[in-house]
């Protein structure tokens, strides 16, 4: 199976604070990365230099074989395209309708209203939302269901790559393991690569088929569930089960 990413010894600081330390990982076509870490570990500093909104100091990003991190603007824009992205916030707009929300990449591309609608509503219905939430706005939806919202506008120019960045951040258990049934279901139906971030450990075991754990600015283990699940690094073991006691010690 042929890698889609690539990033190669990735570093990035802001000021005097280095976020990132040769960062290196590989993440294959069709499956589903996990990435885990703790709070200002980097993780969505990652995510923003693969995304090509923040520049790496050093190392290279490679994406279906090509260096993104060297593209010009024109062809960054172009390259935009082949990624979906559900933020943590799901980051909707309060003064559009929900189709609205999920057309909005179409809608910027010229396309027509009608067509653009069209296409919100199958998105819509992939997330299992009904027709006619499309015409509310997002404050009269739960938490949940703008989420819902937010992962069917990260669909609906049907990308080959989808990045989540703490999909389930703020949700209760039950509508958290919701967004994972969508995560898998979605990564199946699309036949895409997807990348979730996250520290979420249930949801991590959940949808990954593959796990990498980010600390200190680089990636200390890589490797399956079961590999994470038996992990005997005492940094994975420490983070996976949760316990203040450990390597990794928290600033409070």
């Amino acid at each position: 199976m042929s890698n889609v990413i690539e990033l190669k010894n990735i570093a990035k600081a802001f000021g005097p604070k280095q976020v990132l330390k040769n960062a290196s990982l590989k993440i294959e076509r069709g499956t589903t990365q996990v990435i885990l870490g703790g709070s200002g570990t980097g993780k969505s500093v990652l995510l923003r230099c693969v995304l090509g909104l923040v520049p790496v100091d050093a190392g290279s990003i490679w994406v279906n074989g090509k260096d993104v991190t060297t593209l010009s603007e024109a062809a960054r824009t172009e390259q935009m395209k082949l990624f979906g992205m559900l933020f943590q916030s799901g980051a909707l707009f309060d003064s559009m309708t929900v189709w609205e929300n999920v057309a909005f990449v179409l809608l910027q591309r010229r396309m027509n209203a009608r067509e653009a609608k069209k296409i919100a509503l199958e998105k819509l219905a992939m997330v299992g939302l009904r027709a006619e939430v499309a015409e509310l706005n997002p404050a009269e939806l739960s938490g949940g269901m703008r989420k819902r919202v937010a992962l069917a506008r990260a669909i609906c120019h049907n990308p080959e790559i989808i990045f989540y960045d703490e999909p389930t951040t703020g949700l209760d258990p039950i509508t958290a393991d919701v967004i994972n049934e969508l995560i898998i279901k979605l990564q199946k139906e699309l036949k895409c690569t997807s990348v979730v971030i996250t520290h979420d450990m249930h949801s991590a075991f959940r949808v990954a088929d593959r796990m990498a754990f980010l600390y200190q600015g680089a990636f200390i283990a890589e490797g399956g569930v079961k590999d994470f699940k038996n992990s005997e690094n005492p940094y994975v073991r420490q983070f996976v089960e949760g316990r203040a006691d450990g390597p990794i010690k928290v600033m409070v």
